[in-house]
């Protein structure tokens, strides 16, 4: 039987006061960047990852102060920065120093591979981009010294920036530094387990909502008052025009470098936003042809990782994409803000929430909870020694007599299996298994292989609620032969730090 094993008690709430370590779950990036520290010689590391997901605070608490030199460059000419990295140099290592005697990149990156020598050092320059932007080959400058320096000591030089598609430029085979990085991290928002650590949440099914509605950016996480209600929070600064979290995602495309038409690119998340998932529908709504122009802008939206490209489970390569907002403060910005943008104007912001807003949040909540449970069996996959996943999708579409199917889960095990299975949001009870039997039942005999090979007996399911279960609904679901998993909210965020429960309720008496 697939079965969670192991410890399933829950870690102690976090206690009352205590400021959440906005780390979270980088340990293992902070390990990687230390871990270069201990390299004899010179030694290059990419870190990159759109605004906002907490790249600088990583980047300056990953080492001792002492041992770390840190630069962010400006979006200006080529000489402004170098004046500017020249001053920096000078005030950090108390030199006098003249621009004039380092009139190229590449004087001023032999400065910096001697500087503190012999003692180790790290030299974090941040947003690159705005130095490679400039037409004069900084790459290659950095390439050509980093290949010649000589000294044994351990000297690290990160390279860091939030302009996703031109970091990413560093790795590619036409690159100067190509090969030469001897780490590259990507960092992405937090998902939902590492997000509740930032939560002040009074019980799980708030956490989860919470997370709905402000992803896993930290910078939209810290907007978040233990004093205030959920609701009073995201009627100050996700609803309210003017509120913080809400001026943030208006104009996070904005911030993106090198993104050109930002306005068609809006009206793109705002397209995908209002459940427009097909590309024929978008161009219609964003009044632009339906061609390759209009392709390479999701293209985009998709590699920034606003917007999710998927296809049914066993498509044919040439199917096309459903698209979907894979930021939940964008979904709920772009699904909810904008529908309710004239009555925001007008009235106050917590008024809208509980006249039209609050009632929606559990339909809205559907797609959300869709990607917890992915994000959950990748999170608790070894500690319950569930099977590891070769790929994970769903399936929408029609049998062969034109009835209409759905199916939440279906993934493809290394072991060969088929795990199929449903979430909701709200009750799943037996009726909701029985329709699962019966939807894989018309697929297989509509031809898909897939769903006969889920209909094996040794083929587990899983089905996650956020709700409670009926009593004995495992037992009696696998009176039908099939390994089941059953998880709710619990199941979802037990094992790691619990939210709050009672750190607003505290705060408030205080």
């Amino acid at each position: 039987m697939l079965r969670p094993r192991g410890d399933m008690s829950s870690s102690p709430p976090v206690p009352p006061g205590h400021v959440p370590d906005l780390f979270v779950d980088r340990d293992r990036e902070r390990r990687a960047l230390r871990d270069l520290l201990t390299i004899d010689g010179p030694t290059l590391a990419l870190v990159y990852g759109r605004r906002r997901v907490g790249k600088t605070y990583l980047l300056t608490n990953s080492w001792p102060a002492s041992r770390t030199f840190y630069f962010v460059a400006a979006e200006s000419t080529g000489a402004v920065n170098r004046r500017e990295l020249l001053a920096a140099i000078g005030r950090r290592f108390h030199l006098d120093l003249d621009p004039a005697d380092f009139p190229t990149w590449r004087t001023v990156f032999r400065l910096l591979f001697g500087l503190a020598s012999p003692k180790p050092l790290v030299v974090v320059l941040d947003e690159f981009q705005y130095l490679m932007g400039t037409g004069q080959g900084v790459p290659s400058h950095l390439s050509a010294v980093y290949d010649i320096h000589k000294d044994r000591r351990p000297f690290v030089v990160v390279l860091s920036g939030s302009a996703v598609r031109t970091m990413e430029s560093l790795q590619a085979g036409d690159s100067p530094l190509y090969g030469r990085l001897a780490k590259t991290l990507r960092i992405k928002p937090f998902d939902y387990l590492d997000a509740a650590a930032l939560m002040p949440c009074e019980g799980l099914k708030e956490c989860a909502t919470a997370y709905g509605i402000y992803g896993g950016t930290p910078r939209y996480l810290r907007s978040l008052r233990a004093d205030r209600s959920l609701p009073e929070n995201v009627a100050a600064d996700v609803l309210s025009p003017g509120g913080q979290v809400r001026t943030q995602v208006e104009t996070v495309i904005d911030q993106e470098r090198g993104l050109r038409d930002t306005e068609e690119y809006k009206a793109i998340l705002r397209a995908v936003g209002g459940g427009r998932t097909q590309l024929n529908d978008i161009a219609m709504y964003v009044g632009l042809p339906n061609g390759t122009p209009l392709r390479k802008k999701l293209g985009r939206l998709v590699a920034l990782g606003y917007v999710a490209a998927g296809r049914n489970f066993d498509a044919r390569p040439k199917a096309p994409f459903r698209y979907s907002l894979a930021d939940p403060a964008l979904r709920f910005h772009a699904t909810l803000v904008e529908r309710y943008r004239p009555e925001l104007e007008k009235n106050d912001a917590r008024d809208v929430w509980s006249a039209y807003i609050a009632r929606e949040i559990d339909s809205y909540m559907g797609l959300v909870f869709e990607r917890m449970v992915e994000q959950a069996y990748h999170r608790l996959r070894t500690r319950l020694k569930l099977p590891m996943i070769a790929e994970w999708s769903r399936w929408e579409g029609t049998d062969r007599t034109g009835a209409s199917r759905e199916v939440d889960i279906v993934a493809r095990l290394t072991d060969g299996r088929m795990l199929t299975g449903a979430i909701k949001w709200g009750q799943l009870g037996l009726a909701v298994h029985q329709k699962h039997l019966r939807d894989l039942q018309a697929l297989a005999n509509s031809g898909h292989a897939w769903a006969r090979e889920a209909l094996r007996a040794k083929s587990p399911f899983l089905y996650a609620t956020g709700r409670r279960f009926p009593a004995n609904f495992r037992r009696r679901a696998e009176q039908d032969g099939h390994p089941v998993l059953a998880w709710t909210l619990e199941e979802l965020y037990r094992g790691r730090r619990t939210p709050p429960a009672a750190r607003r309720v505290r705060a408030r008496r205080k």
